[in-house]
């Protein structure tokens, strides 16, 4: 697609996702964006994840961008992905064998069918199917995100190995993280875009001693730094798809969490009082930040990887450059 095209994609599912938010899945299927990320994923996964990051639409798509990844079927079918509790890349729930799996990990809101990555007691990986879970009680940071804890013992309908994927498991959930980590960043990047824009609004419209706030070089300068990490953040996001590789999603990843870390610090400090209200959207943005940043991999445990990569020579000198 040129770049007009992709325009006009980001315009019309805009209208789409804003006519009926809480239909965000059958607006979706309906649109044809599964059909998109069969097509191209780059354009797919940039335009929702943006806009969903903007707009703070209810629920994610990031269990189609993951079953997408594995090369599982029937996308459109309600399945979701459990996702490790610890925020890491390593799967927390565990296959006990007999098809008894404990899950413990997170998951969006839902009925249906629940793909658990999990590991046997040889920390092998294997993905077992499993019906319906009772997510734990509790009020979520971010309702309208969907993202719930989740911890059961359940009898799997079906445990996938090499032989039944036809592919590595550790092989397929590898590709199934890069790829979540990369839908992740564009959300994530736009999350903090939105704060800066309200932030920028807010102190080109107060005084302070006779001066617009915005007018203050320490302002200017905080700002400043929220600009640089999302520009940053920005340009990781788009060179992440240039080699689809797991080094260069993590440090997109990674770009992307520093860049709403440095955003929701800075953003609430210029708002001031107002940036602590009910009344004002940023807390939204807050609470949404903080719920994304951790999924597949928060800062520390993403530099972790990183460095370990560079150590062990397997990240691109390209990416070291960075």
């Amino acid at each position: 697609m040129d770049a007009d095209d992709v325009a006009q994609v980001v315009e019309s599912l805009r209208q789409a996702l804003t006519t009926d938010p809480s239909r965000s899945r059958e607006t979706l299927e309906e649109f044809g964006w599964i059909e998109l990320l069969e097509d191209d994923p780059q354009v797919a996964v940039s335009a929702l994840f943006s806009l969903r990051g903007g707009l703070l639409t209810p629920g994610s798509a990031l269990d189609q961008v993951l079953l997408h990844a594995a090369g599982i079927d029937d996308l459109a079918a309600d399945l979701r992905v459990v996702l490790p509790a610890s925020g890491g890349n390593r799967p927390s729930s565990r296959h006990i064998g007999d098809g008894e799996v404990k899950i413990d990990g997170v998951v969006q809101s839902g009925s249906g069918r629940v793909l658990v990555p999990c590991l046997d007691s040889a920390d092998e990986l294997a993905f077992a199917v499993c019906g319906q879970i009772e997510v734990i009680e509790g009020e979520p940071l971010d309702a309208a995100a969907g993202w719930r804890r989740v911890e059961a013992m359940q009898t799997a309908d079906t445990v996938f190995d090499a032989a039944a994927l036809g592919d590595d498991p550790t092989h397929v959930w590898d590709r199934m993280v890069a790829a979540g980590r990369r839908a992740l960043s564009h959300e994530l990047v736009a999350v903090a875009a939105a704060m800066e824009v309200m932030t920028v609004e807010h102190v080109r419209s107060r005084n302070q001693f006779g001066q617009a706030l915005g007018s203050f070089q320490a302002v200017k300068h905080q700002l400043a730094d929220v600009h640089l990490w999302n520009e940053v953040a920005a340009l990781s996001a788009d060179a992440a798809w240039e080699d689809l590789g797991s080094e260069s999603a993590a440090l997109a990843k990674a770009a992307a969490v520093r860049c709403t870390r440095t955003a929701r610090a800075v953003c609430q400090q210029l708002l001031g009082g107002m940036g602590f209200t009910w009344e004002h959207d940023f807390h939204r943005y807050l609470r949404r930040a903080l719920t994304l940043e951790p999924l597949l991999g928060g800062a520390s445990g993403l530099h972790a990887e990183l460095g370990a990569a560079v150590r062990s020579g397997s990240i691109s000198d390209a990416l070291i450059s960075l």
